[in-house]
C-alpha cells in the first residue's frame, strides 16, 4: 500500500494521530494498567509506517515524540512506586524493535523501487528490440524482393545457359532469405497483444486446408466441431500455417496430414498429425527452440523459426503446445488455447468456406 493516494495517507495519519493521542493519555491515566495502551501506541505506529511512505524528518520527529511521551509515563509510574523501574526499559526495547522494523521497511521500499526501474528498463529494451526486428525485417524483405526481381529478369532474358543457371540459383536463395525475414517478422508480431473477436474455427480450418492441399501431394484431412469462438483469426492461421509447413517437411507424397479442432471446456484444442518420418525422442524437447530443426528433416530443413513462432504465439495467449512423435510413426502437435465461446454458430454446424462450400466438420480427404 505504499502507493496509496495522498488523500488516503492524510486520513490515515489523522486517524492514527487521534488513536495514538488517546492511548498516550491512557498510558498516563492508568497507572499499573498502562501496558496495553503503551504497546498499542508503538504497534499502531509500526503498522502505519508499513502502510505508507514517510519522509525521514517526519519519521524521526514522530519516533522521538512517542519515545519521549511513553518514556515519561513509565518513569512517572516507577517514581510513584506503581511499577518496577525495570519496566521502564520497555521504552528502549520497543524503540529498538521499531527502529529495526523501519530499517527493514526502508530496505523493502528501496528494493521495490530498484525492481520497478529494472522492469521499466527491460520493457524499454524489449520495445526497442521488437521495433528493430519489425522495421528491420520489413526493410530486408523489400530489398530482397527488388534483388529477386532483377535476378529473375536476368534469368529470363539471358541466352547463356550458365548465366541462367546462376541467376536461378540466386533467385532460389533470395526466396529463402525472404521467407526467413518474413518468419522473423511473424515471430515479433504474433506475441503482441491483440483484441479477441468472433472467429469461425471451422471456416479457418477449411480455408487453410484448401490453401495447403494444392502445395504438396499429401492426403489432407480436416475436422472441426467448434463453430465460432473468441480468438484471433490472423494468429490462429499463422500458427496452423507453421505447423502444416513443418508437417510437409517431414512427410513424402502419399503420407497423410490431418487437422482437428475441438472445444474442451473453455479451451480450444487444435491438433496437427502427420504420418511422416517422425522426430527422435532425444530431440523432442528442443523442437520449439529458435533456429533448431530435427535431424530427420534432411534437405527439407527450414529456418527453424516455424515451431518457435507457434510456441511464442500460444504462450502469449495463455495456452500450451506439446508434441508427441516416434520415428517412422509420424508426429502430432497439440495446441490448447483458452477461449470464450460465442453462440453465433451452433457447435458442429458446417460453416461456409471462402468459396461457398461447407466447412469440413467431418474428416474428408483432399489429394493435391
Amino acid at each position: 500500500m505504499s502507493d496509496i493516494g495522498s488523500r488516503h495517507k492524510a486520513v490515515l495519519a489523522a486517524a492514527w494521530a487521534v488513536f495514538a493521542g488517546v492511548n498516550c493519555y491512557l498510558t498516563f491515566a492508568l497507572p499499573g494498567k498502562e501496558t496495553i495502551p503503551f504497546h498499542l501506541v508503538w504497534a499502531s505506529f509500526a503498522l502505519l509506517y508499513g502502510l505508507c511512505t514517510w519522509p525521514r524528518r517526519a519519521t524521526l520527529v514522530v519516533f522521538a515524540i512517542i519515545t519521549t511521551v511513553t518514556g515519561i509515563a513509565l518513569v512517572r509510574h516507577a517514581m510513584a512506586g506503581v511499577i518496577a523501574w525495570e519496566e521502564c526499559s520497555e521504552t528502549v526495547l520497543m524503540g529498538g524493535i521499531v527502529s529495526l522494523l523501519i530499517w527493514h521497511v526502508n530496505r523493502q521500499w528501496s528494493a521495490q523501487a530498484r525492481l520497478r526501474a529494472l522492469q521499466q528498463a527491460d520493457r524499454h529494451r524489449s520495445e526497442q528490440r521488437e521495433n528493430a526486428a519489425r522495421f528491420g525485417s520489413h526493410e530486408v524483405r523489400t530489398r530482397l524482393t527488388i534483388a529477386r526481381g532483377y535476378a529473375q529478369l536476368i534469368a529470363d532474358q539471358s541466352a547463356d545457359p550458365t548465366v541462367q543457371e546462376d541467376a536461378e540459383l540466386v533467385v532460389a536463395e533470395l526466396v529463402k532469405a525472404s521467407a526467413l525475414a518474413t518468419n522473423l517478422l511473424t515471430l515479433v508480431r504474433v506475441v503482441e497483444p491483440s483484441s479477441a473477436e468472433p472467429v469461425n474455427v471451422d471456416r479457418i480450418l477449411t480455408g487453410v486446408l484448401r490453401r495447403w492441399s494444392v502445395t504438396a501431394d499429401r492426403i489432407w484431412s480436416s475436422r472441426s466441431t467448434v463453430g465460432t469462438a473468441q480468438g484471433d483469426n490472423e494468429r490462429l492461421e499463422a500458427m496452423l500455417d507453421c505447423l502444416l509447413e513443418n508437417a510437409v517437411k517431414f512427410t513424402r507424397p502419399g503420407d497423410s496430414i490431418a487437422m482437428t479442432a475441438d472445444a474442451e471446456g473453455d479451451e480450444l484444442v487444435l491438433t496437427v498429425r502427420d504420418s511422416g518420418t517422425g522426430i527422435p525422442a532425444a530431440e523432442l524437447d528442443a523442437v520449439f527452440e529458435i533456429f533448431r530443426t530435427a535431424s530427420t528433416a534432411g534437405e527439407r530443413a527450414g529456418s527453424g523459426l516455424g515451431l518457435a513462432i507457434v510456441k511464442a504465439a500460444t504462450e502469449a495467449r495463455g495456452g500450451t503446445v506439446s508434441v508427441a512423435s516416434s520415428l517412422g510413426d509420424g508426429t502430432t502437435f497439440t495446441l490448447r488455447l483458452p477461449v470464450q465461446p460465442v453462440p453465433l454458430t451452433p457447435v458442429g454446424e458446417p460453416a461456409s468456406g471462402p468459396s461457398g462450400h461447407g466447412a469440413l466438420s467431418e474428416s474428408a480427404d483432399v489429394l493435391s
